[in-house]
């Protein structure tokens, strides 16, 4: 977490259960699955579909036994290109939301016209951007399956004010994690080597990272410290952000 290290947080018996010794950390390494996108710009609502659709398919397949083997059914999520203003499960998607995970409708919902922007950067620049943020999405899906989600909700009328940031960081600090273990577990099909593994590493270690004013997503150090954790054990068992001491 960021900031200078403190006391480590306590939580009820429910959020020992399902925060701290959540059954996904001890269920093994996400496997490398036959993945293969099309090589599409991703300038147009089809073809940011299509990318979208083939990526959720190689999630889905390495996520799966993992979530299996954790004691919970899988249930399939799905994705939407969208633009600014479309009517959503969770409400209108705004000029702020870049993506996000839905858990009303288990949709994963991103702005296409925004892509085409990130191809004006460099197609391998759109390509990883679109992998790391659609896999940190596809963390939330997970968090929500396994009930880390449901009990980080519960929590939330709890605390009060800017408080509500500190647990939000560790939502999707490990939301984050949770996709660069996917991403280190198929580091080779996704072909994130050269100019494209620096541009994961770039968009990993991102984080709260001005111009953001409100601490909510970890900082760079952060994103990055768990970013590599995840990415090198290839598994959920490096993602126990609950434990982490708070900020000071």
């Amino acid at each position: 977490m960021p900031g200078k290290p403190a006391a480590t947080p306590t939580y009820s018996p429910r959020g020992q259960k399902y925060l701290v010794r959540n059954r996904i950390y001890s269920a093994g390494q996400v496997p490398a699955v036959a993945c293969v996108v099309p090589d599409v710009v991703l300038r147009s609502q089809k073809a940011v579909q299509r990318y979208l659709n083939a990526f959720q398919d190689c999630l889905q397949r390495a996520w799966k036994p993992v979530v299996v083997r954790a004691g919970v059914r899988f249930r399939p999520s799905a994705v939407y290109a969208v633009r600014q203003g479309s009517k959503t499960a969770c409400g209108t998607f705004a000029e702020k939301d870049h993506a996000y995970y839905c858990p009303a409708d288990s949709g994963i919902y991103f702005d296409w016209e925004e892509l085409g922007q990130w191809e004006d950067y460099g197609h391998v620049a759109a390509q990883v951007y679109t992998l790391v943020t659609m896999a940190h999405e596809f963390g939330h899906h997970v968090q929500e399956l396994v009930g880390i989600s449901t009990y980080y909700d519960d929590r939330w009328g709890e605390v009060a004010g800017s408080a509500h940031l500190e647990p939000m960081r560790r939502h999707e600090l490990q939301a984050s994690c949770f996709g660069s273990a996917f991403l280190g577990a198929n580091q080779t099909p996704l072909d994130l080597y050269g100019a494209r593994y620096e541009a994961y590493l770039s968009e990993a270690s991102y984080g709260d990272h001005p111009p953001a004013t409100a601490r909510d997503h970890g900082s760079p150090q952060s994103n990055t410290e768990w970013a590599a954790a995840a990415f090198t054990a290839m598994s959920p068992a490096a993602c126990n952000t609950w434990v982490a001491p708070r900020a000071g």
